[in-house]
């Protein structure tokens, strides 16, 4: 079916190579999530085929229900990386329209199969994997499937941590509650806010001497509002950061911004994507009796940054 899929960063797959195909939305990429990769990639490698993470676009609640449409954790194309990491050799989106919406199971999976070129050997997700029209695909339907089409099938079991299944919604709560150990726990890595960077006031930099970058958010959940130290990137480097998430009050108040400080970093990075990954709460915001105050305050948050965060790429 024409656009049904598409193939990040490829215009077709490989002609020839079977595909042990993975299944998710797999936002965040989470333990859970990676362990379908590899499971998948297990099959693959005792079979001599590869794997192709197969997950949509957009995220299905955005389509069907946009008034409770989730916050994405991650942007598309960090979860194509994401992906690629954990094992997937390609990664492709299911275009989600409403019509792909309103597919049967069985409609859903034939539509699957005879995609032209793709040449599928298996299917791997989540035991609790729901798909189809009102959700009413299920393992069952899967097994039965893949038998009947002399397909491998696997359905993974799900991850626990402190008795609470490992899963998108958990961990946008526990990041949404600052409970940042716990999210962590739940991903395998620090949570993630990130965007573009647009103009600010330029106080900071003018009256403080740290100049920020004010970051328009498109994927990520937002913690409380607070000082927070972790890892940026930008144009492919990673900086120690300071983030302030909050409304300025020393200044007067302004709307709800994300300031970030890149640590040893001097540039102009407006309209730059940026990427930063939340190490630790450092404090909270609070309204200082003076710029000169609040200067001195920063520079004891760059120095706690420099002590907690650990940069990854060297």
């Amino acid at each position: 079916m024409e656009n049904f899929i598409e193939f990040a960063g490829k215009r077709s797959i490989p002609d020839g190579e079977n595909f042990i195909v993975a299944l998710g939305v797999f936002d965040g990429v989470h333990l859970g999530h990676q362990l379908i990769i590899r499971q998948a990639s297990a099959r693959a490698a005792a079979s001599g085929a590869k794997v192709l993470a197969l997950s949509f676009h957009p995220h299905p609640r955005q389509l069907l229900t946009p008034d409770q449409a989730p916050e994405l954790l991650i942007t598309r194309s960090r979860r194509v990386e994401l992906l690629g990491a954990a094992g997937a050799d390609v990664c492709g989106f299911i275009n989600f329209t409403r019509s792909v919406a309103g597919w049967e199971p069985e409609d859903f999976l034939e539509k699957l199969r005879d995609v032209s070129g793709l040449r599928i050997s298996g299917i791997c997700v989540g035991k609790q994997w729901r798909f189809g029209r009102q959700g009413r695909g299920s393992r069952e339907v899967l097994a039965a499937f893949c038998q009947k089409n002399r397909w491998s099938f696997d359905a993974v079991e799900e991850l626990t941590v402190d008795g609470v299944t490992v899963s998108s919604s958990a961990i946008r709560t526990a990041v949404a509650e600052g409970r940042l150990e716990y999210a962590r726990a739940m991903l395998g890595r620090d949570a993630e806010l990130a965007g573009v960077v647009v103009p600010g006031h330029q106080i900071a930099g003018k009256q403080l001497a740290a100049p920020t970058a004010n970051l328009q958010l498109e994927a990520g959940v937002l913690v409380p509002d607070g000082v927070y130290c972790g890892i940026a990137e930008v144009d492919g480097r990673e900086y120690k950061a300071v983030l302030n998430i909050g409304f300025a009050p020393t200044f007067g108040g302004d709307p709800r911004r994300i300031e970030v400080h890149l640590l040893d970093f001097s540039g102009e990075i407006y309209s730059h994507p940026l990427r930063v990954s939340l190490c630790r709460f450092l404090r909270e915001e609070r309204k200082f009796s003076s710029p000169e105050e609040l200067k001195k305050q920063i520079f004891q948050d760059i120095v706690d940054a420099g002590r907690f965060c650990r940069l990854q790429k060297k």
